[in-house]
């Protein structure tokens, strides 16, 4: 489907799914501000570049797709790999073009874009003014251990600092405390770490060793790091996964940079989403396509869990699970579903942006 039919498609009728009657309906949803709900990144098809971003109310009774084409009469004109946002900003990253865009948080109109010193950026970061950035370098298949970076950028001049070298595959990043913990899952290689860059101390860098492709991370009610390691596959000559690295679920105190609890999956098992909430974990497993919770301080993976067959993103708020889909090829439009925790059962579905990966609440 060319992009050109499919933002038709999108834009002109923007669909509204309603199950309180039992019935669905069909409604045109156009906005001022997209508050007070679910933003959703899709990233588009792969050199395609038709990134796309849409909204859905909290009550779950509006939906809106294409908003930063509909604001700004264009599109993105890249993937969308992230969002980061400010308090009124939002900066969406767009890996292969290697451009921040840079929009009104609420209303999604276009303030600016960050085009210099980003070599595949992954996520961001705000502290005091500033966006980190990680950066797989220009080799990002990992051919090159030593051109991976975070970016440092002015957000009031939306120009770049410095540039902070650190090891081969960042990924997600948070802070906390002046300080900057960054996942490494490898790029296209594998790694084991965490770095944390102490931005009170000349942007020392030190690293704390985890479980092989860590990725997503969260902090806990008690303010330890939690950090989901996927493990390192193992592939045959037909490039079939035949074996994986251990799979686990770290907690670190951030005191002394020790791992006090690790909770490992089955050997060859492993997970691949995570999402916090107050005081309780959420993680997917592909292989088993479902949903499990635990508290943050079990020490013990879940043994029941919610269907939510192959997701590609996934996100949690009010108890209430917020997953991503779509066919591969991506080439068509994908699902947002939501589930009630309590019942595990499914409560609300509408049609989002191909290749839809992100889900944020705004």
């Amino acid at each position: 489907m060319k992009i050109t039919k499919l933002l038709l498609q999108l834009f002109l009728v923007s669909i509204v799914l309603t199950s309180c009657s039992g019935e669905d309906k069909i409604v045109e949803v156009i906005r001022d501000k997209y508050d007070n709900g679910v933003i959703v990144s899709a990233e588009g098809v792969f050199n395609n570049k038709d990134g796309s971003i849409s909204y859905i109310n909290k009550e779950l009774t509006e939906s809106q797709n294409f908003i930063y084409a509909g604001k700004n009469g264009a599109l993105l004109g890249g993937l969308i790999q992230s969002i980061a946002f400010s308090e009124t900003e939002a900066y969406i990253i767009l890996n292969d073009v290697n451009t921040i865009v840079v929009v009104d948080r609420y209303t999604f109109e276009k303030k600016g874009q960050i085009t210099t010193d980003l070599k595949n950026p992954r996520y961001m970061t705000i502290v005091n003014g500033k966006g980190y950035v990680t950066n797989w370098g220009e080799t990002r298949f990992g051919n090159d251990i030593d051109d991976d970076y975070v970016t440092v950028i002015n957000l009031n001049t939306l120009e770049v600092d410095s540039k902070i070298d650190v090891a081969i595959g960042p990924e997600q990043i948070l802070n906390k405390d002046n300080k900057l913990y960054v996942s490494h899952k490898g790029a296209y290689g594998s790694n084991n770490i965490v770095s944390v860059i102490d931005l009170n101390n000349n942007n020392t860098i030190s690293t704390i060793t985890v479980d092989d492709n860590p990725d997503e991370m969260a902090f806990d009610a008690t303010g330890n790091l939690i950090v989901l390691s996927e493990g390192k596959p193992v592939f045959n000559s037909s490039w079939e996964v035949i074996d994986r690295t251990t799979s686990s679920i770290s907690f670190i105190n951030l005191s002394n940079n020790e791992v006090i609890k690790s909770i490992d999956f089955p050997a060859k098992e492993n997970a691949s989403l995570m999402a916090y909430e107050k005081g309780k974990i959420h993680y997917y497993k592909g292989k088993d396509e479902k949903v499990y919770s635990i508290n943050e301080d079990d020490t013990a993976l879940a043994t029941e869990g919610v269907e939510v067959g192959g997701i590609y993103g996934m996100n949690v708020k009010d108890n209430s699970l917020y997953t991503v889909s779509y066919e591969f090829p991506n080439s068509e439009l994908s699902n947002l579903t939501v589930y009630d925790l309590n019942a595990k059962a499914k409560v609300y579905e509408t049609k989002v942006g191909v290749g839809a990966s992100k889900i944020y609440f705004n």
